[in-house]
């Protein structure tokens, strides 16, 4: 069987050109194609994945970048680990919000496409932007800073600049207290830039490009809103991101 390592050099050429991927490293693909199985496969809560040793064999990765894959899966409730004879990686049970993530990862073979998921995003945006306003603190605060300086940098980069936008929404989306919409709308960004890796425009939208100053702008808008607690700015700032239905 072809190993990760080998997968995971052919998808960086494939979707980079040869320069590697932001962001995804093998552990990174391993703890996907794990979580994909699941939910491919449907496999119940207790169903045995493999040893260490077995999966190593399996996917051809070393026992750090398995130990690594582990950390992430066992930090989600996706595995438990059991040890001692007949013990090894097993499926764990799943609370809602762990099978909720997983429905997300099922969109791909249902054949969801990129616009579909921002349509979504589109809806659930003044929800994220109302909770994240209301609830930020000083630390939040100085992460938007900080990533929106990063941003303005790397605007004009078609890679850099596509990452570094939806790491802000995601760190918009981490402040919200409620953890259904916080892990609906994490996963379905972690879909949109699995779809749109090394990609210079996320969407097909006729008409839109998501490089324009405008745009640039929007993006720090929404971050004065989030400041200033204002929900006129709010709405403003959100109607202006919309993507879809403009």
């Amino acid at each position: 069987m072809t190993s990760l390592s080998r997968e995971f050099e052919s998808e960086q050429h494939a979707f980079l050109g040869g320069r590697a991927r932001i962001g995804h490293s093998v552990a990174d693909v391993l703890v996907r194609e794990i979580e994909d199985r699941i939910a491919r496969e449907s496999l119940a809560p207790g169903f045995r994945i493999g040893t260490k040793q077995e999966l190593c064999e399996r996917y051809g990765v070393a026992s750090a970048t398995l130990g690594e894959a582990m950390r992430v899966l066992r930090a989600r409730g996706v595995i438990e680990v059991r040890p001692g004879p007949g013990g090894g990686l097993f499926v764990a049970e799943q609370s809602p919000l762990i099978r909720l993530a997983h429905s997300v990862l099922q969109l791909r073979q249902q054949g969801a496409t990129v616009n579909d998921i921002v349509a979504v995003l589109d809806a659930l945006d003044e929800a994220v932007l109302r909770d994240a306003a209301e609830h930020r603190t000083a630390a939040d605060l100085k992460d938007l800073d900080k990533l929106l300086a990063e941003l303005t940098k790397v605007w004009g980069d078609p890679v850099a600049g596509l990452h570094c936008n939806w790491r802000l929404h995601r760190r918009i989306a981490e402040i919200s207290p409620n953890a259904v919409l916080r892990t609906f709308y994490l996963n379905l960004v972690d879909y949109i830039e699995s779809e749109s890796v090394g990609e210079s425009s996320t969407f097909d939208v006729m008409g839109f490009h998501p490089d324009t100053q405008e745009r640039l702008q929007i993006h720090r808008d929404l971050v004065e809103a989030i400041r200033m607690q204002d929900e006129t700015l709010q709405r403003d700032a959100i109607v202006r991101h919309r993507t879809l239905g403009r």
